[in-house]
């Protein structure tokens, strides 16, 4: 039993993770698009992703990239707070060069996702930390899905640049992003 607990204890704090792609389809929500997606099946999928804490939903900001029909696609949703308190959201879908594509992809090589996934979740040990956001990298390939993720309290680390990555190509082919993405960021 303890040992169970302890399994356990060590999972929860840890920055990656590798499960199976769900079987029956159900990925994502309206919102966001898992890359699980049975629409990224053509090969792998890759996504970044921002979720605030203290933010009314959809308080997420995602960048995933796919290949359907043999052309990479990224999806991104995206939002903004606005003066007066109000927010105003973004979601598109669009294609981008295979140069683009495999600068993304090169971005999260086995060196890569080896450090990744030694990062810790919370930070430094002497960290305390109460309240703040999540960033996560994803991928699926093969029925698995790989996440390597940090806590906002962890500070800004390599995740980070590669999620910045991300949110820069989305600027290169859709603009009008600009300030939607602002979790994204390195």
């Amino acid at each position: 039993m303890i040992d169970l607990m302890l399994a356990a204890i060590l999972t929860a704090s840890a920055s990656s993770s590798v499960a199976a792609c769900p079987a029956d389809g159900e990925t994502g929500s309206d919102h966001l698009f898992d890359v699980c997606h049975p629409a990224a099946q053509d090969g792998p999928a890759y996504s970044a992703t921002f979720s605030a804490s203290l933010s009314p939903q959809p308080s997420h900001q995602q960048v995933t990239l796919f290949r359907a029909d043999g052309t990479w696609t990224v999806r991104a949703a995206g939002y903004k707070w606005t003066p007066g308190g109000a927010f105003e959201t973004r979601r598109n879908e669009f294609s981008i060069s295979d140069d683009d594509a495999r600068a993304l992809v090169g971005r999260l090589d086995d060196e890569t996702r080896e450090r990744l996934s030694n990062l810790a979740y919370y930070g430094a040990p002497t960290v305390i930390c109460t309240d703040g956001a999540r960033t996560e990298i994803a991928m699926a390939s093969g029925g698995q899905r790989h996440s390597f993720a940090q806590h906002s309290c962890a500070g800004k680390t390599e995740l980070h640049e590669v999620a910045e990555a991300f949110r820069t190509v989305v600027l290169k082919y859709d603009p009008l992003f600009d300030g939607m993405l602002d979790g994204l960021t390195a």
